[in-house]
């Protein structure tokens, strides 16, 4: 009967516990952010990841025309109320390239859509546990205006746009 009420016990406060700690939801606002010009359209969206934060966005680059078109990942800036805070880090980024990161081509008349984090909130995964893991993990993207000014080169000329969201923290 001892071990029953121990139980029980424990359940009850669990229940009460977790009932009483607040969630915590992040929201965009708008949903995303686009860019249209005559050499290409963009699309940036906030992600959520496994939590209810939101970590990671969405990079969707149209090509437009018949043209290559280069993104350059060293010029291109997460932005945090409006201003610049670093670059950002995706598939293929290492400790070793962070700062060099390469560039992506469109090809002509293509898409290139990659999952982006801002370097500054992610942290590193390092020892043998994570070998068949991504280099890092994305953390939470804090309450204020976040986005990209995404520089793109064509034939010599350099092409720079904006996307910003205002990201919210609702606790219910």
């Amino acid at each position: 009967m001892k071990i029953f009420n121990a139980i029980f016990s424990c359940f009850l406060a669990t229940f009460f516990l977790s009932g009483c700690a607040p969630t915590r939801t992040w929201i965009s606002s708008p949903e995303f952010q686009s860019a249209d010009n005559a050499t290409y359209s963009a699309r940036f969206t906030p992600l959520r990841g496994s939590g209810q934060f939101i970590g990671e966005f969405r990079l969707k680059v149209k090509n437009k025309t018949r043209q290559p078109l280069e993104i350059d990942w060293n010029s291109t800036r997460y932005l945090y109320n409006q201003g610049p805070s670093g670059r950002f880090a995706f598939e293929g980024i290492t400790e070793k390239n962070i700062n060099n990161p390469p560039s992506d081509v469109v090809p002509p008349e293509g898409t290139l859509q990659k999952i982006i984090s801002p370097v500054n909130l992610i942290a590193w995964r390092r020892g043998p546990g994570f070998i068949d893991q991504p280099a890092f993990s994305a953390g939470p993207v804090p309450e204020g205006q976040s986005g990209i000014l995404l520089v793109v080169r064509q034939n010599g000329k350099e092409i720079r746009e904006k996307m910003v969201v205002s990201i919210k923290v609702k606790v219910e």
